[in-house]
């Protein structure tokens, strides 16, 4: 007679099953939170000092370029309120790898050129004198 115990139990895989959908449905919910919630801030950095700011729900498709402006070769692309680097001078193009940022908290550097882009939400939108 073999005396085998099985290695999952009933139970056990309907454990499994519904943690899986838990967790399934709350990475939908915040990933639709998120991108219908608040307002989506790109938050530009250059040197560690606030250069711009702007609304991805509000803004047009567009290249927006630092040399001329902020004296750093980086560019950025506004594609779908989303935003990433683009056509950066940098040695390794880590930052364009990064690809588009836009949900509430993500962010991206390029490490060379100082300069970061991260996202912030409705309670980062304030008045920046300029």
């Amino acid at each position: 007679m073999e005396n085998r115990k099985k290695f999952l139990k009933k139970s056990d895989l309907i454990l499994i099953a519904v943690l899986l959908l838990a967790a399934l449905a709350g990475g939908l919910w915040y990933r639709a939170a998120a991108a219908q919630g608040g307002r989506n801030i790109a938050v530009i950095t250059v040197d560690g000092k606030e250069y711009m700011r702007l609304d991805l729900n509000r803004e047009e498709d567009q290249l927006i370029h630092l040399q001329d402006t902020a004296g750093v070769p980086v560019s950025f692309e506004i594609l779908d309120h989303k935003i990433r680097f683009v056509q950066v001078s940098c040695p390794d193009h880590i930052c364009e790898n990064t690809g588009f940022v836009y949900l509430e908290g993500q962010s991206a550097v390029c490490m060379p050129n100082r300069t970061s882009v991260w996202i912030g939400g409705e309670e980062d939108v304030r008045v920046v004198a300029g």
